[in-house]
This record gives structure tokens, sequence and C-alpha cells, in this order.
């Protein structure tokens, strides 16, 4: 039986409040039994991908059961592209370090297109799985995705980032509540703007064809 009004509205919360914690220790088991490094990227894009087909409005999966098929499902190409990810972010944080760590004011001067940068590739992070998981395309197409829309979509971009900044300070305000939605949260967050983006595209380029 279908609940209305405010005990409706109460019942939904809930839901959701234990769909995303079970969501979160989801992704910690599936993480540490990868020993991190097998189980990091595959148990995040299982995560984008669980929570794409939430905002779409699949909500009765079985949770564990389809985590496991998204966990599985592309594991190493997923795999692949977080280490051109990791290996990225190293180097910036190698060019960071020398260029905050010299007295040369020619270097000095790569500050700030050095931290602009650092900007666009935290966007294509946050994308790069959104795409994954909405998308069918290769590494390259993926990651050229990812950054297109990080730079053409500048508005929603700023406003993912803005809304992470503030989740991220409240959570701080109440650890306790990291492990149960430290990450599920900010999936979601991430995933429901990309998602929002990537429709309006897609209906752009349908009326354009039109």
């Amino acid at each position: 039986m279908e609940m209305n009004g405010l005990m409706g509205g109460i019942y939904r919360a809930a839901e959701w409040i234990m769909r995303l914690a079970a969501l979160n220790l989801l992704w910690i088991g599936f993480t540490l039994a990868g020993l991190v490094v097998g189980g990091l990227f595959p148990a995040t894009q299982a995560s984008f991908a669980l929570t794409r087909q939430w905002i779409r409005g699949e909500s009765d999966l079985p949770l564990f059961k389809t985590f496991l098929t998204y966990f599985k499902k592309d594991y190493w190409k997923v795999q692949k592209i977080g280490f051109i990810l990791t290996i990225v972010g190293f180097v910036l944080i190698v060019d960071i370090l020398f260029v905050y760590n010299h007295t040369n004011p020619y270097i000095t001067m790569l500050s700030l297109p050095l931290l602009l940068l650092c900007l666009l590739y935290a966007l294509t992070c946050f994308y790069a799985f959104s795409v994954f998981v909405h998308y069918e395309l290769s590494i390259s197409q993926l990651l050229k995705h990812a950054i297109l829309h990080a730079v053409v979509r500048p508005f929603l971009s700023i406003t993912m980032l803005l809304s992470l900044a503030a989740l991220s300070f409240l959570m701080l305000q109440f650890p306790g509540v990291l492990p149960f939605f430290g990450v599920s949260i900010p999936i979601f967050i991430l995933m429901w703007f990309s998602h929002f983006g990537f429709i309006r595209n897609e209906e752009k380029q349908k009326s354009q064809a039109a």
C-alpha cells in the first residue's frame, strides 16, 4: 500500500537514507576486498552505475546483486581509466610542489595556469565515471567527453563543485556520518548533475537533428 502525505514522505526519506548507507558500505567493502588497488575504481564505477539507475527511476533493484554485476562489468577498462587519471594526478602534484617551492619569478608565474589545470583535472575525474556508466565509449573518447563536459557546461560544473564543497563542510561537522554517507552522497550528487547535463545534451542534439 502506497503511503501519502507526511508519513509517505518520511517513509521515502528513510528508504533513501538506508539505500545510500548500504551503497556506502558496499563501496567500502568491495574496495577493501580488492585491497584498494584492485577494488577502488571498479567499486566507484559500480556506485555511479547503480546511482544512475536510481536517478532514472529504477529504485527497486536488488542492491548487492546489481552492485556486484556492475563491479565485474568492464573491470579492466575502468582500471585502465583509473590508472590514467592517477598518473595524471601524480604528475600535477609533482608540478605543484615544484612551482610552489621555486623562487624563480618566471616559474612561479605558472602557478595560476597550473591551478586552473588542476581544476579541469578534478572536474574531468568527476565526469569520467558518470560518462563511463552513461555512454558506451572507448577510453580515449570517454576522457575527451569528460573534459568537454567540464568545459562546455561551466555553470553546471561550478554548481557541482560548490555543492560538493558545501556537503564536505557539513560532513566534517558530523564525522560520524562519513562511514555511512561519505562516498555515496557525493557520488549521488555528481551523478545527478552529470545525468542532468547528459539529458540536456541529448535533447539539444535531437532538436538540432529535427
